[in-house]
């Protein structure tokens, strides 16, 4: 593969400064290996500073936010990134709609399967 159309800083990095992670973006999209890049489960405040920064910089922005959404958890878009997606023309796109199979009835018996990743220990 030549290039990809969107990388995705998926989840913040604590230890990483949002410069450095604007920075390397806007090199891959100069490069030619992606064509935009965007973030994911980011928050309100860290795209705010991330657009404070290119814009600063001079540097690629991100395009689209990829949040959790669904039935259950709908807070995050309806009321945390609504104003701020209008604002900044930054698209989205979502993760979970089925709720990690809540909502498609894969419980319904109780029963979790091997394979399921509500079946590692952590997550219980």
């Amino acid at each position: 593969m030549d290039y990809v159309d969107i990388i995705f800083c998926h989840r913040p990095d604590p230890n990483t400064p949002l410069e450095e992670i604007c920075r390397a973006m806007d090199w891959v999209i100069n490069q030619g290996m992606a064509s935009y890049w965007g973030t994911s489960e980011h928050t309100n405040e860290a795209i705010t500073e991330i657009f404070g920064i290119c814009e600063k910089l001079n540097l690629h922005k991100p395009v689209v936010e990829q949040c959790e959404y669904n039935v259950v958890m709908r807070d995050g878009l309806e009321k945390h990134y609504k104003s701020l997606t209008e604002k900044k023309s930054l698209g989205t796109t979502i993760w979970s709609p089925l709720a990690g199979g809540i909502l498609a009835g894969r419980f319904n018996d109780g029963n979790i399967p091997e394979e399921s990743r509500f079946s590692i220990p952590l997550l219980k």
